[in-house]
């Protein structure tokens, strides 16, 4: 049972560790996005 136990932990580590460079990498996509400045927003 022990051993069952840890590779179900192990399954679930390997998973998140998965799921969490997936969103790391996403976040770091979206934040070089800048969209245009609207006119009424410009110091000119």
């Amino acid at each position: 049972m022990r051993k069952s136990r840890n590779k179900i932990l192990m399954l679930v580590a390997t998973a998140m560790t998965v799921v969490a460079s997936t969103v790391a990498s996403a976040a770091c996509y979206w934040a070089f996005y800048q969209p245009e400045e609207p006119k009424s927003l410009r110091d000119e």
